[in-house]
């Protein structure tokens, strides 16, 4: 496992192919300055410029998204129309990376010239203010989120995200084909990245391919498989939140397995505690079977549901029976 790293800045071009990736919920259209695609965004916040654009640039933050909506816009529209242009420049000669108008608003020819002059992008889109800055700051969220990365297998095990991690050759590819063989889902093979985001309750983690480079992986003996093609794209996911981490290693007579299952066991990453399981590897041991069913039990844990608790109980009832007729 890396060290969290710095999510570096994104182009404005990238934030169109997000769009488009997402089905258009956007619906970003480039008005002007199309030649500033390359400019970057370094930060998921972003400004409604109304102080800027009145004059007042105090503590104003040029570098983010500037956001310009029916109160910005009708401001420029009448700054235009009487000739007053003087803070309109100013705003626009801070090296602003964007400019994203809502509500799909006229814009006047004189931002568009001077937005095009200074390669700022001009985004429009039909949303509102409110909804635009709502679905921009989920993306961005996800776009400059922390993440680490692991050498580790992904799979998604009725919508429980589970990381395999184990030493190489102790079967961590061919584990995840044989439960993507059983109906589970090919999230990515060798490296994963693991991003926290927040969520309604606080952070989750999110894991997904470190490089999307396809639904391939690596079987010792057999080469590279495109599992798309063995078992169709319905069992390909993008990502998943992380929920169970599975440790594989050889079996070790010494080792003190848990056998039970009572005390749960936890590692934390990014400062969230994740449930582990270890399964010892040996020869005979169905391990994809093993992981699913170890899968399957951490979603009766979170129903609250433990089986091992259950057989404790009802271990402790027979005994209390047997004490009371042996009175």
């Amino acid at each position: 496992m890396t060290e969290s790293q710095n999510p570096s800045p994104i182009r404005i071009s990238r934030l169109l192919e997000i769009d488009e990736e997402q089905g258009f919920p956007i619906g970003f259209t480039v008005v002007a300055g199309g030649d500033g695609l390359t400019n970057e965004i370094a930060s998921e916040e972003f400004n409604r410029p109304g102080l800027p654009l009145a004059g007042f640039f105090e503590e104003f933050s040029p570098k983010r998204i500037q956001i310009l909506g029916k109160g910005e816009m009708a401001y420029i529209a009448r700054a235009v129309e009487e000739g007053n242009t003087a803070n309109i420049d100013r705003f626009l000669d801070h090296d602003i990376p964007v400019c994203v108008v809502t509500y799909d608003l006229f814009v006047p020819q004189y931002v568009l010239d001077a937005c095009s002059r200074r390669s700022i992008p001009l985004l429009r889109t039909r949303l509102s203010s409110k909804r635009f800055i709502s679905l921009i700051t989920m993306i961005l969220s996800d776009v400059f989120a922390p993440y680490i990365t692991m050498h580790a297998d992904y799979v998604s095990i009725h919508n429980i995200g589970v990381l395999i991690t184990g030493q190489s050759g102790i079967g961590k590819s061919e584990s995840v084909l044989g439960l993507v063989e059983r109906g589970h889902k090919f999230i990515c093979d060798d490296i994963v990245r693991i991003k926290k985001v927040r969520a309604a309750k606080g952070f989750e983690l999110i894991g997904e391919p470190y490089v999307n480079y396809g639904p391939f992986i690596e079987i010792r003996g057999i080469g590279i498989i495109n599992v798309s093609q063995y078992f169709g794209e319905g069992r390909i996911l993008g990502q998943e939140k992380l929920g169970l981490i599975i440790e594989l290693h050889e079996w070790d007579q010494s080792y003190n397995y848990d056998r039970v299952g009572i005390e749960e066991t936890y590692r934390q990453v990014m400062g969230i505690d994740v449930p582990v399981k270890q399964i010892p590897v040996s020869s005979g041991r169905n391990i994809p079977l093993l992981i699913e069913v170890a899968a399957y039990r951490e979603i009766m844990r979170r129903l609250g549901y433990n089986s091992a608790e259950d057989l404790d109980r009802k271990i402790i009832t027979m005994m209390r029976q047997e004490r009371k007729q042996n009175d």
